[in-house]
């Protein structure tokens, strides 16, 4: 189990290996619609609401599809330990939870590994994922094989139950014998995969743990060879690569591997830094024939740890380079900064970061980092309290204004906004059904009235959910907004407050 340390340290220093580059904030795709202009001003002059804020949803102005939603499913031993683990899951993947369809888990670097028949065994030989964890077999195993138990459990359970469709694997470090100091389970001092001895055997290694898992009945989607390369100060197990090593790495030994084990399907993600900046500048200089999503973390940019900022990522930067039509992820996100916080604040927070990277960064996927802790803090989606009782900070709240109604396969749609009053909008359509979600988060401390125009289509009473600093539920359904004679739906945002809408196209 690694040790919980604060991650603004992993990404301050990162200013040790990536040069500072510019942030330009994204801005707001403003695509003149296909309607003309003239009557886009015509239904904002009917708004039933004078000075409210203007979204126009224009069904045929489409954008990125949506991939879905996940968190990663540790940390391991606690996950597995918890007394609540079953509930725990459900909450998280379950459909009475957040419904995620996405679960990231760990390549762990203590595996038992046969390089001479390429066997990589993943949990303790002649033990069952269903031992009590306080039971004497489980009490004589060896931390490494608590953790690598606990992670085919979580795993395993997901699967069987909620039928995730989606699971990925993340490195955070080779076996400790194929790195350059051996003896090292950080990347400190540039320590990473020794090329000139172990590619091929780092190949297999991953390329093995796929395989065990298909022989356990669980199908891994996608492996990434990396977690934050560029970070080679922070003590916990992580592998410094450069951009270069590691695109040659994909191309010339894991993709051939995983291929010649009958794995073709199995996708490969990278590059996953620790910031969506610079995984730009990581990415950009790096081969990416063979990567097939292209994917990187949500926190802060080195210009915003320099000013003292720390957690989500405000202000994230569209990248700049060519992605080929590949799918961007963002694999990893919280808050690692700063006291803990359950409240609206915390969950304002995640709505920004999740708003900015979906709507105007077009990312296809958005991971959290822990799904649950076994203490408070913000770095889980579900915490514990000291009396063993769980906590749901409202950074929970938020996922679900996402996860639980934007589905895979869902396109982003383009809103046009007049008088924006500080609103964050988008809006997301499933093509054959006809659904489509409005998410509204307002981070003022003023209400904000809102009429919605429909363009292209026309919609009957839509759906509002919401979470404020008082709600104590979950996603409330505060109830339905019908339209007025001229279509318009108007409603009042409250301050602080994060709201979905969902409705369906006549």
């Amino acid at each position: 189990m690694l040790k919980l340390t604060s991650r603004w340290n992993r990404l301050y220093t990162v200013l040790a290996v990536v040069s500072t580059f510019s942030i330009f904030s994204c801005q707001k795709n403003s695509l003149t619609l296909e309607s003309p202009e003239a009557q886009l001003n015509k239904k904002a002059a009917v708004s039933a609401q004078a000075g409210a804020t203007i979204a126009t949803l224009n069904w045929d102005q489409t954008y990125q599809k949506i991939d879905g939603f996940g968190a990663f499913g540790g940390r391991i031993v606690p996950f597995f330990e918890s007394a609540k683990r079953d509930s725990i899951l459900d909450y998280l993947w379950g459909g009475s939870g957040l419904k995620l369809n996405i679960l990231r888990g760990k390549v762990l670097h203590t595996y038992p590994f046969n390089q001479q028949t390429k066997v990589v065994t993943i949990k303790p030989a002649g033990v069952s994922i269903d031992l009590d964890p306080n039971s004497t077999t489980y009490q004589n195993l060896t931390a490494d094989e608590k953790e690598q138990l606990g992670q085919v459990w979580i795993i395993k359970k997901a699967k069987e139950r909620y039928e995730v469709p989606f699971v990925m694997a993340s490195t955070w470090t080779p076996p400790l014998y194929m790195k350059t100091n051996t003896s090292s389970i950080s990347a400190k001092w540039f320590n990473g995969l020794n090329f000139n001895t172990s590619s091929t055997a780092f190949a297999r290694y991953l390329t093995g743990f796929v395989k065990s898992f298909q022989n356990e009945g669980i199908t891994i989607n996608a492996i990434s060879p990396s977690n934050e390369p560029e970070n080679v100060f922070s003590d916990w197990d992580a592998s410094y690569w450069d951009s270069s090593h590691l695109g040659q790495f994909i191309t010339n030994n894991l993709r051939p591997e995983l291929n010649s084990a009958g794995l073709q399907s199995t996708k490969i993600i990278s590059s996953e830094n620790a910031a969506w900046g610079t995984a730009d500048n990581f990415l950009s200089g790096m081969d990416r024939s063979k990567v097939d999503i292209l994917a990187g973390h949500g926190y802060v940019e080195i210009s915003g740890i320099i000013t003292g900022q720390r957690g989500f990522n405000q202000s994230p930067s569209m990248w700049n380079f060519s992605i080929g039509g590949k799918p961007m992820w963002v694999t990893e996100a919280s808050d690692d900064g700063g006291n803990y916080d359950n409240g609206i604040e915390g969950g304002l927070k995640l709505a920004v970061n999740m708003h900015k990277l979906l709507a105007d960064c077009n990312a296809n996927a958005y991971v959290f980092w822990l799904g649950m802790l076994a203490f408070q803090n913000n770095e889980a989606l579900i915490c514990t309290k000291s009396d063993g009782s769980l906590e749901f900070p409202k950074t929970y709240d938020v996922m679900g204004h996402y996860s639980r109604f934007i589905k895979a396969g869902y396109m982003r749609i383009n809103v046009a906004v007049q008088n924006g009053n500080g609103l964050l909008i988008s809006a997301y359509k499933e093509p054959q059904t006809g659904k489509f979600v409005l998410v509204v988060t307002n981070t003022g401390t003023a209400a904000v009235p809102l009429d919605i125009n429909l363009t292209g289509f026309a919609s009957g009473a839509l759906n509002n959910y919401q979470t404020t600093s008082s709600s104590s539920g979950h996603w409330g359904n505060v109830g339905a907004v019908n339209p007025n004679s001229s279509g318009v739906y108007s409603l009042t945002i409250p301050a602080k407050s994060i709201s979905t809408l969902e409705g369906n196209k006549l």
